[in-house]
This record gives C-alpha cells, structure tokens and sequence, in this order.
C-alpha cells in the first residue's frame, strides 16, 4: 500500500492539525504502508536533513521514524514557493497507484486533479469542519463548490465526528463513500495520568485541582473557565497547558492579573506530548469549556482527556453530547457560562465516587480509541477500495 500525505504543512508548526497529519502519516507507515509526506522546512534545518523535524517527530512518540515513512522535506517555508515544489514533489511520488489522502479540502481537489493524469490512484479526503460555513462572501462560495466536487468525485470521505456527519447532510452532495471515523488520540505519548482504580481523594480540607489543556483561541472557552474560578473556593485551582496563539496567553495572563487570582492558576505554556502527562498525575478534574457556534467537529483534546482517564467536565456542545455519555464519562454543564461550568464543577468535586467512575469508564473507552488502531483500520479499507 502506498500513501501519499497530501496536506500542505510548514514547520516550525504546533498547531493540533499538524500534530494530528504528521502522527497520522508516521502510524500509516508503522502500519505498513509506504506513506510520503512533504513538510516545508526552514532551509537551514533542511540542510541538516530535518534536524528539526526529527525533533518533531520524537515528541509524538517516534524517536526514530519509521521505515516506510518518506519525508520529503522541502527546504523553504515561504509560501508560493513551498506550494510550487509541493505540487511538483506529489506528482513526482504519484508515478504509481496508491492513495492520495487529503486532510483539506484544498488539497483534496488538487489530489482529483492528480487523479485524472495517474491511472489506479484513489482520492481519500479526511474532512475536520465545513470550512465554506467558516469564510464569507465570495471566498465562502468557492470553497462550497470545491466541497461539492469533492464529495462528488472522492473515492472516500471520512468524517472526524457523528456530528460533522450530520452538519454534512443535506448540505453537501452524497458521497460515493463514506465512514465516521474518530481522530482518537496519541497512545504513544497520552497514558492514564495516575491509576484508574486507586480511589478518589475526598477534596475535603486539600486542593481541588482542575485542569485545562489545549489552544488558547477565542472559542475554546477558557477566559469563562478562568471566570469561573472566583465563584468556587480557595480550594480550586486550574493548571492551563498551552500557548498558542501568544497574543491568547497574554490576554489570559492579564485577565487573572485583574481578577488577582495568580496563586489559583498556573500557566505551564506550550509543553511536548510527552510532558503533559507528568503534569496531569494530580488532576482531579479536566475541563472542556468549548463556546463556539462553529460545533462541526470532535476536539482532539477530548480523546487526549479519555487517553489520561481523568473525570470531566464539559460544556454542551453537539459534538461532546455525541461522543461523551453524561454522568457516565463527562458532567455537563447546564451551557457555557461561567456559573454554569462554576456549578458542574463543584458537583463532580464533591462526588468522588462519580469521579472514581467515570476514571474508570474512560481508561476503558481509551482503548478503542487510539489513533494507532484508527490507522489500521484505515488502512484495510483503503485496500478494499484500492481493489
């Protein structure tokens, strides 16, 4: 089986899409497909054979690269340029049939228009959010007719969540094929932070520790986590792993300045995958405050908090609703405000049965759900559809 990754990804990148493609393109290979993939680079890096990347790589758990991964490192980051050799790179590697496997819609319509010059070559597009629903105006439109042509013509759609799914229907054309198939989450990096079946701490007369980690983008809903805090006790305090986009930790860090609440949150910054864990082995609580009107998606923090087996809390969103059973895997919060995350909080704070339960329940959701196995299977239906 022979995978070309056809995503466009310059490096340095930290961004949850480029951990996701590359951890995606490593397992491929580890799995036994012959899987190239074409990371821009900065030259320098380039010309010590993608130190950098190397690193990159080493963070998600492959400290050395599998045998079948071709890293076709193209040595620039400048855009038009990096575009120009990408294309040129994927032709070239497109000399015999396999998969190309698209991760945007942009690239997947590059990959069918490769498809009408390569004979045997099969078009997967892995589809993350509606993005014509995300643009405007005539830039919305054009991304429309992309992805109608796209569901039209792919061999393969695969869908991240139930919830994009259903977004898709009666929007977008039916798809030749289709599957909803889960982003999971790193196994080789993400483990259970401290052991599911040790019982739970009271909370009584120690801290309650909270935990949130991720981007810090409008929509992820950490300032109403960040707000909530004055509304529970002393006892509280929220360990916030991420730091991107800067401009987001400094609005954060002002933000608790103003609500002087520096001793109750503590910013570990941006940390490699490895390192969350060790972070997370006093957490009694994982937060998923998300508050975004553009719900098309899964987020991969939510597997990354099964992947930990730690009890969460979880604002309701349609796609944490899909994937998450209240009471069972997740306390939800009435919605999205402050008091409503302050309260659910609170409740699963005083519970420590419930906790100890729903530890329990993800550790064991956990093992369906890691993106080593999420490749595999992949893999076997891309050589059914490969014939």
């Amino acid at each position: 089986m022979r995978i070309l990754y056809c995503q466009k990804l310059r490096f340095p990148n930290n961004s949850a899409h480029a951990l996701h493609c590359a951890l995606t393109a490593a397992n491929f290979a580890a799995s036994g497909a012959e899987t190239f993939f074409f990371p821009g680079v900065p030259r320098n890096d380039a010309r010590q054979r993608g130190f950098g990347l190397s690193a990159f790589f080493a963070g998600l758990g492959y400290p050395e690269l599998p045998e079948l991964l071709r890293l076709e490192v193209i040595g620039t980051t400048h855009k038009g340029f990096y575009g120009w050799m990408f294309r040129r790179r994927l032709r070239k590697a497109a000399s015999g049939s396999g998969v190309c496997f698209a991760s945007s819609v942009k690239e997947a319509g590059m990959a069918l228009d490769l498809r009408e010059s390569v004979r045997g070559l099969r078009v997967v597009f892995e589809m993350h959010h509606l993005i014509s629903r995300l643009k405007e105006g005539g830039e919305a439109k054009k991304l429309y007719e992309l992805e109608k042509r796209v569901f039209r013509n792919a061999d393969l759609v695969i869908f991240n969540s139930a919830t994009l799914e259903g977004n898709c229907r009666n929007y977008l054309p039916a798809c030749r094929n289709s599957l909803v198939s889960p982003l999971g989450y790193n196994e080789r990096t993400i483990r259970p932070a401290r052991d599911p079946d040790a019982p739970e701490p009271s909370g009584a007369g120690g801290l309650i520790n909270l935990a949130y980690v991720g981007s810090l983008q409008a929509g992820k809903g950490l300032e109403n986590l960040i707000l909530a805090l004055p509304k529970l006790g002393d006892e509280f305090v929220l360990n916030v792993v991420g730091g991107v986009p800067e401009r987001g930790l400094r609005a954060l860090r002002q933000l608790v300045a103003e609500l002087r609440l520096e001793v109750r949150v503590r910013f570990a910054g941006h940390l490699p995958q490895a390192e969350i864990a060790p972070r997370l082995a006093d957490c009694d609580i994982f937060v998923i405050p998300m508050d975004t009107e553009k719900d098309f998606f899964a987020p991969m923090k939510m597997y990354e908090a099964l992947g930990f087996a730690l009890p969460i809390v979880a604002t309701p969103m349609p796609s944490l609703r899909k994937e998450l059973a209240d009471g069972e895997n997740a306390l939800f919060a009435a919605g999205c405000a402050p008091a409503d995350l302050a309260d659910a909080v609170r409740r699963l704070a005083a519970d420590p049965d419930l906790r100890g339960k729903m530890r329990r329940n993800n550790f064991a959701a956990a093992r369906r759900l890691s993106s080593g196995r999420r490749a595999e299977k992949l893999l076997e239906l891309f050589r059914a559809i490969s014939g």
